[in-house]
């Protein structure tokens, strides 16, 4: 941790420890950077970071004053308890629909889906690579790109990989129209009507909808806020209904923002290794951390292959241009044959698009 963020954290504790209250003013920054033996650029950057976190604000010509003060954070809910998880017959298209109808309103924020304001993404960063890429695309970009996706894009994503400590080979990744059709193949590939998933619960309401509409059983098994899905109850679950696959989020999940351990990451992987039952991970979020590392996923310690790792751009550079991608691991000619198989976009937008994101990250 940075001495600035040291003293921002000492400085946050005395306001909510109540030691600092509402309206109390912070020593100058020239007393603190000789009483607390900092620089004075050290100072301001921890009234900056508390400013940040809404803790204090500065007063033009006044200084830097306490607006937050003692809170009572309530206690994490108590897991919930279920002893024998039961399958349960999918149902909830209309719901669906309901939810995302809601997110069209725009001056209210859509709690009830995870889409970011469109307001923060970069644009015209984007709009500009778009143009360049329109006059250069290859016309046999449409053909050649069919199956697994522009490879220069596989490459960076790889590359991505690499500077997490993964190993994934290029030709592993495949390119997807977006993050939920890498989701929906994996699950297609290694299951068919009738079988049985297992979820978290709660989950995201599209893996319910894909289980719905693929005609699968879904076992759901209880989440935490904070430590994510019940080990213990997800082992009961394998070995009563024996599912065919798991549908997990393993970083801050939706909708309850549990982030896994990575520890418990690597419990997970041991689990379904045990059993030799492939995870499907949902990484969509990753990229919305605020410590100085992206979490790992899951894969990072998967060793055969069972965990088919799905993530996207959606979430952190534009959602509309629905650019994802899955590496799966011991799955990858299954997921690929599929794609062959299904509705592929390729259109010159979705070719321009993958030849944008290939330049962008």
């Amino acid at each position: 941790m940075k001495l600035y963020e040291q003293l921002a954290d000492s400085i946050a504790q005395s306001i909510q420890e109540g030691v600092l209250c509402r309206g109390d003013k912070l020593p100058s920054v020239r007393h603190a950077s000789t009483s607390r033996h900092v620089s004075p650029s050290t100072v301001l950057e921890a009234y900056y970071l508390l400013e940040a976190r809404g803790l204090i604000t500065a007063r033009e010509r006044s200084g830097y004053f306490v607006t937050g003060g003692a809170v009572n954070i309530p206690s994490s809910p108590a897991p919930i308890i279920q002893a024998d998880p039961q399958l349960t017959q999918v149902d909830v298209s209309e719901l669906v629909f309901q939810v995302l109808q809601s997110i069209r309103v725009k001056n209210i924020i859509p709690l009830g889906s995870a889409f970011p304001s469109p307001l923060l993404f970069p644009r015209a960063n984007l709009a500009r690579t778009m143009a360049s890429s329109v006059q250069s695309m290859d016309p046999w970009a449409s053909i050649d790109t069919l199956s697994t996706g522009d490879a220069n894009l596989r490459r960076q994503i790889a590359l991505r990989y690499m500077m997490d400590g993964l190993h994934v080979a290029a030709d592993e990744i495949i390119v997807t129209n977006g993050a939920l059709d890498a989701l929906n193949l994996c699950l297609m590939a290694v299951t068919r009507p009738g079988d049985t998933v297992l979820i978290e619960s709660p989950t995201f309401y599209a893996a319910l909808q894909a289980i719905e509409r693929i005609g699968l059983r879904a076992i759901e098994v209880p989440s935490h806020p904070k430590d994510g899905i019940d080990l213990d109850a997800m082992e009961r679950a394998i070995q009563r209904h024996k599912p065919k696959a798991c549908w997990i989020m393993t970083n801050f999940q939706n909708p309850l923002g549990s982030l896994l351990s990575d520890d418990k990451k690597k419990a997970l992987v041991a689990l379904i290794t045990k059993y030799q039952v492939p995870l499907i991970e949902d990484d969509v979020y990753s990229e919305l951390y605020f410590g100085d590392k992206r979490p790992m996923p899951a894969k990072a310690f998967d060793t055969q292959g069972l965990v088919m790792h799905c993530s996207s751009f959606s979430k952190c550079l534009a959602p509309g241009y629905r650019v994802g991608w899955v590496a799966p691991g011991q799955y990858t000619q299954l997921v690929e044959r599929l794609k062959l198989t299904t509705t592929i976009s390729t259109s010159v937008p979705s070719q321009i698009a993958l030849q944008v994101f290939a330049k962008v990250i």
